[in-house]
């Protein structure tokens, strides 16, 4: 009997493999899996978080077997790899539609009722944490 292993895809993957790993694992359509962490990123906003947390454990289909530190580093250099490459893409007038989406999106569900959890204080903390991490970003490239 030949043992199943949690990994990420490198072949199914839309940014880190890891909806194609999980679907691959339980014997799923990738596209189901990418539905329901959208779903749980707009009910709860837990979604994001585990994604995250998954793509730092799932080990790559490359690194499997290898020490625990290994695929964490492994992973931490994809993570950092990924970030940087989608934020060095970024040019002004994306960056600015980009902002106005995030933002026109934010007073939409506010206005629906869907971010009753997110308050003005969190949400601009956020923002502003966010704008600082791109700037440091932006600064050692």
């Amino acid at each position: 009997m030949s043992e199943s292993r949690l990994t990420r895809s490198e072949t199914d993957k839309m940014i880190a493999g890891v909806c194609g790993g999980l679907a691959e694992y339980l014997n799923l359509d990738p596209v189901w899996v990418r539905l329901l962490f959208v779903l749980l990123l707009f009910a709860s906003g837990i979604g994001a978080p585990i994604y995250l947390v998954l793509w730092v454990i799932m080990p790559r289909e490359g690194v499997v077997g290898e020490s625990g530190s290994t695929v964490l580093q492994d992973n931490f250099d994809d993570l950092s790899q990924t970030v940087s490459s989608k934020v060095g893409r970024l040019n002004k007038p994306s960056t600015v539609g980009t902002i106005l989406i995030l933002f026109g999106v934010y007073f939409l569900l506010s206005q629906l009722g869907w971010f009753h959890w997110l308050n003005g204080a969190v949400f601009w903390s956020l923002i502003i944490i966010g704008a600082g991490v791109y700037m440091l970003m932006r600064r050692e490239a």
